[in-house]
């Protein structure tokens, strides 16, 4: 008979959070890695397998008690696309030295310094923030969605804001200003007009207007210029450049999982893409809970549901897994067919391309599309790592004189005589158009990088 002693308590609260689909697509690997811990510490439906060293004679797949879970094609089985190669060819891929993703990271930190019962919540803000670090989701909205107080979710998104970097999360460039302005005051390090001018002059401080903001707050024109030249030094108008610029970034350094590989066969002239995963990491259906499935007619009423309600959650999250790596391999196959020139011979050869238009190839939702590749990277033939967004930087090549153009300045140029440069060297751009992909490469305006 069905042991109750067994099984998680009867009243345990099943959280649809991780069966949903959308939010598996924007975990990258080592996310993704938790996200499949945190189901199978709360699952008992669900089990990892390791696979056996002697492959599959047909397919060369790994085994299970000498069964290869491919020749069965069960679907109650997940196995990475990966492991289709029976050897460990691919292995020195899954391991790239590179910067540890600001995502990755307060997620570590998060998990490591919240309860099981909140690590769900800890996953829906940090995928609710956008490529520079601001919260881009309602409280309210991640609450519902979840299911729970939207108190909880404010006590998470505290803890998320003290265990990052200063101003992670917050809605904007002066909220994320006003916030490391508070942490800096905190150390003793301020400035007499720096907060007055960040919360009531912050367009004015933008366009220059000094000797406004002078009369506003009835001082001279020198202590404007003091607190320009302190919120120049130690501040950032976004929270990923200011994890970028802390000190600590260096230490912060892990051996990074890609998501994705792009190979090229030079022999066969073709690329191949591949969605990287732990070749003998493998998720099933337990094969007890299984059987009493089967026989649920046999258990008491709160037995059968306990075992329905954990099976069906279990199929779930196993298909969503299948269903996450099978369009992360579409995409990848949609971006190499358009990106040839570029993977052969560099980012002046990157063609414009939007996530609409993959969209629109695949039959997805665009919103799939940016899911899908947020915070994700990719290896090229070349070896490097490269963020999948890249690819959807429609100016890219563009952008990237840009940013040499300003890493090799001498003094701050200003858009204007940017888009002269830019003119001068082939790519006749407006003054607007400079100071927007400005913003899109993260680099602040001439006056903020004196």
């Amino acid at each position: 008979m069905f042991e109750m002693s067994m099984v998680p308590q009867m009243g345990m609260r099943v959280t649809p959070a991780l069966l949903n689909l959308t939010r598996l697509l924007t975990l990258p690997t080592l996310a993704l890695q938790q996200a499949v811990e945190q189901e199978l510490n709360e699952n008992p439906a669900l089990e990892e397998i390791e696979a056996q060293d002697s492959p599959c004679f047909r397919c060369g797949g790994p085994t299970y008690d000498g069964v290869c879970v491919r020749c069965e094609a069960q679907s109650s089985t997940y196995e990475p696309t990966t492991a289709q190669n029976g050897d460990e060819e691919t292995d020195p891929l899954l391991f790239i030295a590179a910067p540890r993703s600001l995502s990755e990271s307060l997620l570590a930190d998060l998990y490591a310094s919240l309860p099981t019962s909140e690590h769900t919540l800890a996953l829906a803000l940090v995928g609710s923030l956008d490529d520079q670090g601001f919260l881009a989701d309602e409280l309210e909205d991640i609450a519902v969605s979840l299911g729970v107080a939207v108190e909880r979710v404010q006590a998470v998104l505290i803890r998320l804001r003290e265990l990052g970097p200063p101003g992670i999360a917050t809605r904007d460039s002066r909220e994320c200003m006003l916030a490391q302005l508070t942490m800096l005051e905190g150390q003793g390090i301020g400035n007499a007009y720096a907060r007055a001018i960040i919360l009531d002059h912050f367009e004015d401080l933008g366009a220059r207007r000094y000797k406004q903001i002078a009369k506003a707050l009835g001082v001279n024109a020198e202590a404007v210029a003091e607190a320009r030249e302190f919120i120049t030094q130690h501040l950032w108008p976004y929270p990923a450049q200011s994890a970028l610029s802390d000190g600590k970034a260096a230490n912060r350094t892990r051996y990074r999982t890609p998501d994705m590989a792009i190979m090229y066969h030079q022999d066969e002239d073709a690329f191949n893409v591949e969605v990287l995963n732990s070749p003998r990491r493998m998720l099933r259906l337990n094969p007890l809970y299984q059987e009493l499935a089967r026989n649920a007619t046999e258990l008491g009423e709160e037995e059968r549901l306990h075992v329905q309600e954990y099976v069906a959650r279990a199929r779930v999250f196993l298909a969503n897994l299948r269903q996450r790596e099978s369009t992360l391999k579409r995409i990848g196959e949609a971006i190499v067919e358009r990106q040839r020139d570029f993977l052969l011979h560099g980012v002046r050869h990157l063609n414009p391309m939007t996530r609409a238009e993959i969209a629109t190839e695949l039959s997805l939702h665009e919103s799939t599309i940016s899911r899908a590749t947020a915070d994700k990277t990719t290896t090229l033939p070349n070896g490097s790592l490269l963020p999948i967004s890249e690819f959807f930087v429609a100016a890219r090549n563009v952008q990237d004189v840009l940013r040499e153009l300003i890493a090799n300045e001498l003094n701050p140029l200003s858009d204007q005589e940017l888009a002269e440069m830019l003119s001068e060297r082939g790519y006749p751009i407006a003054r607007r158009t400079v100071a927007k992909y400005r913003d899109q490469l993260k680099i602040p305006p001439s006056h903020l990088r004196a």
